[in-house]
């Protein structure tokens, strides 16, 4: 059996055995050594590694995404590759997503408890779910009732320890969601999933993130809370985590008419998932709307009270999906735009998830008759790559000084140089911190899915962005951006820049809220069925609007 010896920049190697013929990229991303955007297809290039030992032959893929010298001194793309025999393999510094947003817009829940604690004739207490089932016999336990609210992202998963009695919040977890080494959007992990073994990996992936926070969680809290005195779970997620999650056939939702298997609310007992909890605890899964605009879309119409509003809101959750909800008059349309992981720093040629090191904001300033980047990184050390927020920053900015084009190319300026006949922006020459054409691509691709799907919100409302009160803007990515990179990189219009608001992890806040309350699972409930989902791809002109939309307009 081959034997990988793996070096991390500052961490101690490690020594791992596989079976030979395994692909590396898989081997690796097992162990939670790397993970890639494309999921190990060949397309992303972020599953570096060099390997000094007798590299093998580059393949095609190789030559696209490392120079010559590069290929010379042993670096692959892990997943072209397999493991044929003893070898060393260096990785290059890995990131952790930082600032997992756990906390978002909050409220009261209103009504009925889902589980709520009696008096017995004896003096003891028992516990009651839908004020007939008993939940337990009198005795130590039934005085302790505790529950936990679940969002399942795509990138990341937030669990909180919450008092049924109280709603008190006792203590938060969080975590990169494994399912990453799989593919960053929800298309990736579809399609692997359809592979032999894929989905049983998939569903293992999650539930062993789902047991190691749960385990953080009554390890942690300074209440004592274990595992038999949580009686309720409840979890919002997207339409492809949940099927994931419960072992439900994904696959009708990678093609179209795009149909997912779950309809409505789904409820199981916490044991068959295999979850830390008291024998009786069930587990509550929030409704979708569509195949793409999932639980935790209605959890943040829930939260934000978009079923109730006389106002005109505009809700949207930036993503790899850009989920749109647009309240009006008592109507809500729904939309979901494939946005891409793009916006989240992955397929940029110098992306990396926000962590210590990347640039979260650019500002051109002109320095002695220069413009020069000023930039600003996470953990204020060198400069290592962009994030999300950075890139759309840089975008603006040089959306601004008139160095990209409204098509989105770039002009000749001190600040571009042209390498191997392709243009580029350096922002930082001595960390290799650049732009590129393909990269300017990709934020044009996912302008032009999250504009247009506004866009068609408001049409279908008959309203323009005027006429919009209020912009909520939700999610783990979202929290991180400012309006004026929004506005400035095109995605939303200027008009609605006055009106933003942010408004946290509302997935979570809506799974709380369900957690607490069998009325607020009502009204979700309600809420899925009262959207009126619009598939943007089924539209009668939409590909104009869309590729209109990936222009940079002039103000």
């Amino acid at each position: 059996m081959p034997r990988i010896t793996v070096c991390l920049p500052g961490r101690p190697q490690q020594s791992v055995d596989c079976a030979a013929g395994e692909n590396l990229y898989r081997t690796l991303a097992a162990r939670r050594l790397m993970d890639a955007p494309c999921g190990g297809m060949g397309k992303c290039g972020k599953c570096r590694v060099r390997l000094p030992d007798s590299p093998p032959p580059a393949q095609p893929e190789d030559r696209r995404f490392f120079t010559a010298d590069e290929l010379h001194a042993g670096w692959r793309l892990a997943c072209l590759h397999t493991v044929e025999g003893d070898m060393t393999v260096e990785l290059p510094a890995r990131e952790a997503v930082s600032d997992i947003i756990s906390s978002g817009l909050t409220r009261p829940a209103e009504g009925l408890p889902v589980v709520r604690k009696e008096r017995t004739a004896q003096g003891g207490t028992r516990l009651l779910r839908l004020e007939s089932q008993a939940l337990d016999e009198p005795g130590d336990t039934a005085e302790r009732l505790f529950g936990i609210a679940v969002d399942i992202g795509t990138t990341t998963i937030v669990a909180t320890l919450v008092d049924l009695c109280t709603g008190q919040e006792l203590l938060s977890a969080s975590c990169v969601n494994s399912q990453s080494v799989y593919g960053q959007d929800v298309m990736s992990r579809i399609q692997y999933a359809g592979q032999p073994g894929g989905a049983a990996e998939l569903r293992d992936a999650v539930l062993r993130d789902l047991q190691s926070l749960l385990g953080h969680l009554y390890s942690h809290n300074t209440a004592g809370v274990r595992p038999d005195h949580v009686y309720e779970i409840a979890i919002a997620a997207n339409n492809t985590m949940i099927h994931l999650l419960l072992g439900a056939d994904p696959s009708g939702m990678g093609r179209t008419p795009y149909r997912p298997a779950l309809h409505g609310a789904q409820t199981c007992p916490a044991s068959v998932l295999g979850l830390p909890a008291s024998p009786a605890c069930m587990v509550y899964c929030l409704p979708a709307v569509s195949a793409f605009v999932g639980g935790d879309i209605t959890a943040g119409v829930l939260t934000c009270g978009l079923d109730r509003t006389d106002r005109t809101v505009l809700f949207i959750d930036i993503g790899t999906n850009g989920e749109i909800v647009l309240s009006r008059a008592g109507r809500m349309y729904a939309c979901s735009c494939a946005a891409g992981p793009a916006l989240e720093g992955m397929n940029i040629s110098c992306g990396m998830r926000a962590a210590a090191g990347a640039v979260e904001d650019v500002h051109l300033a002109d320095r002695d008759g220069t413009l020069t980047a000023m930039l600003t990184v996470i953990g204020n050390t060198a400069p290592r790559g962009l994030c999300g927020s950075g890139l759309l920053a840089a975008i603006a900015q040089l959306r601004a000084h008139g160095i990209i084009q409204p098509t989105g190319r770039l002009q000749t300026h001190p600040l571009v140089d042209v390498v191997d006949g392709k243009k580029r922006v350096v922002l930082d020459a001595s960390a290799g911190i650049i732009l590129t054409q393909n990269d300017i691509r990709q934020v044009q691709l996912a302008k032009g899915a999250l504009l247009s799907g506004i866009q068609t919100m408001m049409r279908f409302a008959g309203i323009g962005p005027s006429e919009i009160d209020e912009m909520l803007v939700a999610g783990q990515f979202g929290a991180h951006l400012k309006v004026e990179s929004l506005v400035g990189a095109g995605i939303i219009p200027a008009a609605l820049g006055p009106v933003v608001r942010y408004v946290g992890n509302t997935s979570k806040s809506g799974a709380m809220l369900c957690l607490l309350s069998r009325d607020e699972r009502k009204r979700v409930e309600d809420i899925a069925g009262r959207i009126d989902y619009v598939e943007l791809s089924a539209l009668d002109g939409y590909e104009k609007v869309f590729v209109q939309a990936m222009k940079f307009q002039e103000e």
